[in-house]
């Protein structure tokens, strides 16, 4: 390898390391512009065939606009409703739980198993479930309050969206370029249909049964497993933690295992079998690419960049495909070894 093949190499590592660090300092920003670019993709079919029944187009945004309202408000709602009320409940979780701990610690007595002295449950604390909770959605909270900043974005970009594919099909070089282009788009749209239908009938499962079993606030662990699942392989079991809890405090241990053994069986047959396989075929990624992407743009972008880690890892890839160069890094990638 000569010289100029290293000052290559170290120049090509040095930008990348400076644009993850300019990503990462203007993180609130970058976010911002991603979920208005990523929401446009995702209505950007329906715009389309809203246009091609000869709806003007002012009427079709509109439309867009009133779901995309619709959507926040009746999440903000079961959101906050829900929280307010298990505020209101911590005090009577805490004392049953209490009551199960001693109740526990009188098992292993009886048994003759002895327990370390200094254990620690503060983890079944029913307040780590607020705090959960809190963590977990105020990435969303924050993204809930630039609402109408996002929206207005998104609008802008569906207009501009026609003008804005021939502008880079005619920036980019050769016809490869503009097939990748498409092939990007396509990927991406099909990202989102697959994942949004996984992740409403994975929520949709969970809320019924839990519903059924007579869990307390059913709903609110639905939409919660509805918008983890948005989180690749790991969202789903971070989702049961809560309503096991619940579970465990207000109806028993059978209560709780039964919920543990439900939540266990989505993930294992929607998040570890169907869901990959599908994934794989929609965006051509690996599965160990999409565990790593998460973790990754998890890193850069906080939990909003978990949730976008398959189509931001989607035009690194299409990128990498553009030049012979880094065209290996696209194939390790790739699900697709035939390619």
């Amino acid at each position: 390898m000569n010289n100029t093949s290293i000052s290559t190499i170290l120049l090509s590592v040095a930008s990348v390391i400076i644009i993850i660090a300019g990503l990462k300092a203007a993180q609130d920003l970058v976010v911002q512009f991603l979920l208005a670019l990523f929401f446009a993709i995702m209505f950007l079919p329906v715009f389309k065939h809203l246009n091609a029944l000869k709806i003007p187009k002012s009427l079709s945004l509109f439309f867009i606009i009133l779901i995309n309202l619709l959507f926040i408000y009746l999440l903000s709602l079961t959101i906050i409703t829900s929280v307010g009320e298990l505020r209101k409940n911590l005090s009577d979780y805490q004392q049953k739980l209490n009551t199960y701990i001693n109740e526990g610690y009188k098992i292993f007595e009886k048994l003759g198993i002895p327990l370390p002295e200094n254990i620690n449950l503060d983890i079944l604390n029913p307040n780590l479930i607020l705090q959960f909770m809190s963590n977990s959605l105020l990435s969303f909270g924050n993204i809930l309050a630039n609402a109408i900043f996002i929206i207005i974005l998104t609008v802008f970009i569906l207009l501009e969206s026609d003008m804005f594919a021939q502008k880079l099909k005619k920036i980019s070089k050769g016809r490869k370029a503009s097939l990748l282009i498409d092939q990007f788009f396509e990927s991406v749209i099909k990202y989102m249909k697959i994942k949004t239908i996984v992740s409403i009938i994975t929520g949709f499962f969970a809320w019924i049964f839990l519903f059924l079993l007579g869990v307390d606030f059913a709903l609110l662990w639905g939409v919660l497993t509805f918008l983890l699942n948005f989180i690749p392989t790991i969202g789903s079991i971070i989702a049961a933690i809560p309503p096991i809890l619940i579970a465990l405090i207000d109806g028993g241990f059978a209560t709780a295992l039964l919920v543990a053994v439900w939540y266990l069986a989505i993930n294992m047959v929607i998040g570890n079998i169907i869901e990959p396989k599908f994934m794989g075929r929609g965006v051509g990624l690996s599965p160990l690419v999409v565990l790593l992407s998460l973790v990754f743009w998890g890193w850069v972008l906080g939990t909003v960049g978990m949730f976008l880690s398959i189509p931001l890892t989607v035009i690194a890839k299409m990128a990498f495909e553009l030049r012979d160069e880094t065209k290996w890094i696209a194939i390790l990638m790739d699900s697709d070894v035939r390619k």
